[in-house]
């Protein structure tokens, strides 16, 4: 994706803003009357695309339905005026999204997972996590969900040591590399079985609780699942002068043409969350008509950047409680990957500018936001002149009129990263039939926390693919 200036008419980010806009995110008031467990979902659509349904009798002939019927009939959870219940001690999306970070919910939801090596054709490299819960091998040989005997951690914990490469990470619980063996049988072996690829968050991976909650919930029996850690995260290296962003789209485009050369027949759907969904719908923006992916979910994409810079930035709580640790966990990244990040590749590249300096990490260590990393890293990188201007022509926003797949998107009024629906969103997406727009006034940041301590959109979400792949013809 080319790191360009768009035209006024085509860029449809908010107009940026220099200081705070509402006297409450100024000051640090308390707004009872958001305090909520209670919640409320609003669709927003053109209200026009047709679907066909596949027909079981060959003979008849085949049926449509439209876009937000197939959601009201198959996702009713999901329904305009639909109302749900939260965890009542989470009563505002602040305390959503600080809970959500407790890594003692991943004991509710133990994915397993095979680990490969992608490299991409700079050289650069990232992970794909493939769900192995439901594999039988590994099933028969780890003991995985045996009523009668535990986990075999001790054979697992073997494997993972035999399979790990020399000097990188260790792996987050219950992931290990594949063997060679299992590797050529991901790759050689005919499967027409669905696949549904997931694009994590900006300090995430496939260990993230809202993902393995997902996963918890998707029939393993219909879809094969699998993480694409982006370049950096989830314990994968950074190799080559080349750190994630918004514009990370061709990444994305090797790993699903990928595998859709690996296995022609099978059909691919797409999860993306938070940064992951920016990525994602960027991707299906570029792809257009000729786009591979059957649908694809985004939960909390951060569509107007402005919008969630100002949010960041401007809001007493999501600037202090949410975006410092961000951009500790990005200066954190670039830190650990140094050696390779600053041996500039093309030092000729008019493009770009080198900026992965020691100078620069050392001054990056003393950041507060995102927009200070982005100014220093990322827009100067990109070729941009600062973060806003980085933010402006990257949001994904910008792209959402070229989406030619159902798309099912889902935001949080009250999500303390990305902020409300703006008017220019909205608009968006009223003028696109092909994207059904989820507006829920509670949830948080990629939260939804029920009281079992499970967030409420997993299952809808689950319940959305199979349903899909069952009645919509392909």
């Amino acid at each position: 994706m080319s790191a360009t200036l768009l035209p006024k008419d085509k860029n449809l980010s908010s107009i940026p803003v220099q200081e705070p806009t509402k006297l409450s995110d100024k000051y640090p008031i308390l707004k009872p009357w958001k305090w909520s467990y209670t919640g409320t979902v609003n669709q927003i659509n053109a209200n026009s695309l047709d679907l066909t349904l596949a027909s079981k009798d060959s003979n008849c002939p085949s049926s449509t339905i439209k876009y937000h019927e197939f959601i009201d009939q198959y996702v009713p959870e999901f329904k305009n005026n639909a109302h749900f219940s939260l965890k009542p001690a989470l009563f505002t999306g602040m305390l959503q999204t600080l809970a959500l970070a407790n890594p003692g919910l991943n004991k509710y939801f133990k994915v397993y997972y095979g680990r490969e090596l992608f490299t991409y054709k700079d050289g650069g490299v990232c992970s794909i996590d493939y769900v192995m819960s439901n594999d039988q091998q590994w099933i028969k040989k780890y003991n995985i969900g045996n009523k009668t005997a535990p986990f075999d951690k001790e054979a697992f914990d073997k494997d993972a040591q035999e399979t790990h490469p020399k000097d990188w990470p260790r792996l987050q619980p219950r992931t290990r590399y594949f063997t060679e063996a299992e590797l050529t049988d991901i790759k050689t072996i005919k499967i027409t079985k669905p696949l549904i690829l997931i694009s994590h968050g900006l300090c995430g991976g496939s260990h993230e609780t809202i993902i393995r909650a997902t996963i918890d919930k998707i029939d393993l029996n219909l879809f094969d699942v699998a993480v694409i850690n982006s370049r950096g995260c989830a314990r994968t290296k950074i190799v080559t002068e080349k750190l994630f962003s918004a514009y990370s789209t061709d990444d994305l485009r090797e790993v699903v043409n990928t595998k859709l050369k690996e296995n022609p027949d099978r059909s691919i759907y797409m999860i993306g969350f938070s940064f992951g969904a920016t990525i994602l719908s960027n991707y299906l923006g570029e792809e257009g008509e000729k786009c591979p992916v059957r649908s694809a979910v985004t939960v909390c994409n951060p569509w107007d950047m402005i919008y969630s810079y100002e949010k960041m930035t401007f809001d007493f709580w999501a600037s202090r409680l949410c975006s410092k640790s961000i951009v500790k966990f990005l200066v954190r990244t670039v830190e650990v990957n140094m050696p390779a990040l600053e041996n500039c590749m093309d030092p000729e590249n008019t493009r770009a500018t080198h900026v992965f300096t020691k100078d620069n990490l050392k001054k990056a260590k003393q950041f507060k936001t995102t927009v200070e990393f982005d100014d220093t890293f990322t827009a100067p990188y990109m070729g941009f002149k600062n973060a806003v201007e980085y933010y402006s022509n990257a949001g994904s926003i910008n792209r959402l009129p070229n989406i030619k797949i159902p798309l099912l998107v889902i935001n949080a009024e009250d999500d303390p990263v990305v902020g409300e629906t703006s008017k220019n969103l909205k608009n968006a997406v009223l003028n696109n039939e092909n994207v059904m727009y989820i507006s829920t006034s509670l949830g948080g940041h990629l939260a939804y926390l029920t009281s079992n301590n499970d967030s409420w959109i997993t299952k809808p979400i689950a319940n959305y693919f199979k349903n899909f792949e069952e009645h919509i013809e392909k």
